[in-house]
């Protein structure tokens, strides 16, 4: 669907040459939800622009399906563009227009008959969930229902691409989590394929089936969902696992040096946990069966696309032997054990 093939993009300026992207190679598959996600800098935004034909690469090609955008002249690239369907983090909308006015504009550009532009704009707004709202201008919505409006008009002209920059990160957790299940639903019934671009990995986690880590312009780590969430190898990936699973925040580390403190001889393990393992008796069984105290210090249940996936910290508390019982006696769930220790 996608294919980027050695993608380089260089700006100069007179401070210098700044490659923003560098050596990029990446097939993105028709229907699937992908993920690119990095810190401020990292490149996501100037490959996005590289995608949906706003740049053109210094070396290397943009595919999309047959076409390569990247040696298409500016007429074609913008007749291809319109297949492209863009969704902005602060919404773009016209303010001087209605909901519906904004959903039309597109076809109006694309020079769609009044009442076929006019049908469709209120399909589009019926399906992003804004009937009734049709006469508001942006300035009468929430920032929910502007992205809304935002989506429905990436929609208008029937894309097979949606590109997403940032999309959510101006919204609170519930309007996050609405604006997702949105995406899901067009991505599930229109088969559109879908590319995000966030800093926010839990974004990524709830519906993303792939995602690319970039750092410095860089595809530093890249697969599906939970087996990077699983096994992070990259350190720029490892920190944004760890912040999405809240697990080096400051209250979590002086708890655990207290426990240490207070329990010198206790272990603590981190458990995680996926699918049906998550709603497993696993504490309570390893518990009565080796004789071993489990202090329960933070837990927390997640969802992935693809299965839920759930991470417990714990301490063990008795004898060396008993300790260990329990590890062994762990290490025979389908869960993955770590014993770790926050207080170095």
């Amino acid at each position: 669907m996608i294919t980027l093939k050695g993608i380089k993009k260089t700006y100069e300026s007179k401070a210098g040459r700044f490659e923003a992207v560098k050596e990029v190679d990446l097939t993105i598959n028709k229907g699937e939800i992908f993920g690119f996600v990095g810190y401020s800098g990292a490149g996501k935004s100037t490959l996005l622009r590289l995608i949906n034909g706003l740049e053109s690469p210094t070396e290397g090609t943009v595919e999309l399906d047959d076409k390569v955008l990247s040696e298409l002249n500016k007429k074609a690239i913008r007749k291809e563009r319109q297949s492209i369907g863009m969704i902005f983090q602060h919404f773009n909308l016209l303010w001087s227009r209605t909901v519906l006015e904004n959903v039309v504009f597109p076809l109006e550009i694309a020079k769609v008959e009044k009442a076929t532009r006019i049908k469709k704009a209120k399909e589009l707004i019926q399906l992003v969930g804004l009937s009734g709202k049709e006469s508001a201008y942006p300035a009468q919505l929430s920032g929910g229902e502007k992205q809304r409006v935002g989506i429905a008009r990436a929609l208008a002209n029937d894309p097979k691409v949606l590109l997403s920059d940032e999309a959510t990160s101006a919204l609170d957790p519930q309007t996050t989590d609405e604006v997702l299940e949105l995406l899901e639903k067009i991505n599930r019934e229109l088969n559109v394929t879908i590319v995000l671009i966030t800093h926010e990995m839990e974004v990524v986690r709830k519906i993303c089936q792939r995602v690319a880590v970039m750092d410095s312009g860089v595809i530093v780590e890249e697969g599906p969902v939970l087996d990077v969430f699983k096994h992070p190898k990259h350190p720029v990936t490892q920190r944004f696992v760890k912040q999405d699973l809240e697990m080096d925040s400051k209250e979590t580390l002086a708890a655990l040096k207290e426990l240490q403190a207070l329990y010198p001889d206790g272990d603590i393990v981190q458990l995680m946990f996926e699918g049906r393992s998550a709603n497993t008796p696993i504490i309570t069984q390893v518990s009565r069966e080796t004789g071993v105290d489990i202090n329960i210090i933070q837990g927390s249940i997640q969802s992935t696309h693809e299965v839920p996936m759930g991470t417990l910290v714990v301490q063990l508390l008795g004898t060396k032997d008993e300790r260990q019982a329990a590890l062994n006696l762990l290490a025979t769930y389908p869960i993955e054990v770590e014993v770790i220790d926050y207080a170095d």
